[in-house]
């Protein structure tokens, strides 16, 4: 498909933040190769190599591994050029592509829901990058490795901050900032990685790597899980990738993208973090495997350097535009403001437990997977909604400058789209009657009960699917006024 004559020219009645507005034809300055790198730099970062971690905590051989993160990542990626494809037609942000979906109002739920996903993300993906930071300063300091390993989560508080004042800096010159590491950061971390997993085959040549032996079945549990997290680690930008594809020339650079930016380098990574843990033991993060046993201090440090620079890039092409734009659009503040709130609250959320627990910090990564498990829950029945929504019910079409007008045919009731929300709700309910007959309903903290299900986001999906299908057929003149208003208007 050919470069996209894009509706944003037409004028607007309504007031509203300028970040919320179309992109401009100017502003579309992305092509197919410029796209696929900043996808590639998203996707490539520090945190991707824990997937093998995990995915050998798990019990599972290297071939269910690739399997796992081959699915995982694909259906992430059809959902992304579905969903992108609304914002590279119409140039519209996330917080404004829920509205007609969801009501003027009644976007702000699951926007909400992706804010905080968002907001936890950079944070936690900062944390990681500033352990790298610190082990890469106490490398050059010339600590003895063992030293760095044990003690560094010590000074790790200390270049959080530093790090996040770096991100943020980069995060104020909006999407322009991004260009300077995408080019270098995600694929330098990744010929890194590469090379670094093949000198760790040649120091321990004994080691096994449990290619085809089985310790757990292709149905088991554990081979659900690593499927449900490699889908619900992207399976944020799967809804809001209108953030950063409304830049884009042409619908053509979705699929391209989405295949070698991210399916093809979250495969290959998580088969290096496999082999790399595999072969140190299983007892240790990527990060420290770099800095243990890189085999001259040099190294380590530009390992450790390109983990961090992947990792920024990640925060400014996934995390900020989302959490940014969805404050922008939940208080009415402008880019900076919101891009200041999302980087204190991202601080929030990991810097003061990093401080008082120091020690135990490297439970983050842990809590990582689970969390990502955890929130998954929320997303997958936003994305059924979104999907059946756009491409079923209203078969592509919807009024631009609707968008924009909080009394117009998308305030529905009161500006709330009662059935859109009736539909995410009743997926995450369902998640937890699902988990509830099988016996796998767990709680946290003495009173949050959570599905223990591990496809909690593939039954949110097909379930909230199912029911926006049913209440668009039956409620047709609700929930989809766009007809109306374009017969009135053709008639007129």
């Amino acid at each position: 498909m050919g470069a996209v004559s894009s509706p944003t020219t037409v004028g607007f009645k309504y007031v509203d933040r300028p970040e919320l507005l179309p992109t401009k034809p100017e502003e579309r300055h992305v092509g197919t190769i410029g796209y696929t790198l900043m996808i590639l730099s998203m996707a490539i970062t520090t945190s991707i190599f824990f997937l093998g971690w995990f995915a050998q905590i798990l019990k599972l051989n290297l071939v269910q591994t690739i399997v796992a993160a081959t699915i995982g990542n694909t259906v992430v990626a059809i959902i992304m050029t579905l969903n992108g494809y609304v914002g590279v037609k119409y140039g519209i942000p996330f917080p404004v592509q829920l509205r007609y979906t969801f009501g003027y109002k009644g976007s702000i739920i699951p926007l909400l829901v992706r804010v905080i996903v968002s907001i936890f993300w950079y944070g936690v993906d900062g944390y990681i990058a500033a352990w790298a930071i610190t082990e890469m300063a106490m490398l050059i300091a010339g600590f003895p490795t063992e030293v760095i390993v044990t003690e560094g989560l010590k000074y790790t508080p200390i270049t959080f901050v530093v790090y996040l004042l770096f991100v943020w800096a980069v995060g104020m010159k909006k999407i322009k900032g991004i260009k300077y590491l995408d080019v270098i950061a995600g694929p330098l971390l990744m010929v890194f990685f590469a090379w670094f997993v093949w000198y760790l085959t040649q120091r321990f040549p004994g080691v096994p790597i449990p290619v085809w032996e089985q310790q757990v079945g292709w149905l088991s549990g554990n081979f659900f899980l690593e499927v449900a997290v490699q889908t619900a680690w992207w399976g944020t930008i799967a809804l809001n990738v209108s953030d950063i594809c409304r830049y884009n020339k042409s619908m053509s650079t979705l699929p391209i993208g989405h295949v070698f930016g991210l399916i093809l380098p979250q495969v290959v990574g998580t088969y290096l973090g496999y082999v790399a843990t595999v072969l140190t033991g299983g007892i240790y993060s990527p990060i420290d495997i770099i800095a243990k046993y890189a085999p001259i201090p040099a190294l380590g440090f530009f390992g450790l350097l390109f983990a961090t620079l992947a990792t920024g890039s990640t925060n400014v092409t996934g995390d900020v535009p989302a959490a940014a734009n969805g404050v922008i659009r939940l208080v009415y503040v402008s880019w900076e403001k919101a891009v200041s709130i999302a980087t204190f609250l991202a601080w929030l959320v990991i810097g003061p437990y990093s401080i008082v627990y120091w020690s135990k910090a490297l439970d983050v990564a842990n809590y990582l997977l689970l969390f990502n498990w955890y929130y998954s829950m929320w997303l997958g029945p936003i994305a059924g909604v979104m999907v059946i929504d756009y491409w079923v019910l209203r078969r592509h079409r919807i009024v631009l400058e609707e968008l924009y007008n909080p009394r117009g045919i998308y305030a529905y009731s009161g500006g709330f789209n009662v059935y859109s929300l009736a539909a995410f709700f009743l997926g995450i309910i369902g998640e937890y009657i699902i988990s509830a007959i099988q016996g796998n309903l767990q709680v946290y903290f003495g009173f949050i009960p959570v599905p223990g299900i591990e496809l909690a986001w593939y039954y949110g999906f097909f379930i909230s699917a199912f029911f926006q299908l049913i209440f668009g057929l039956a409620m047709k003149d609700y929930m989809l006024p766009e007809l109306r208003y374009l017969k009135e208007k053709k008639v007129s």
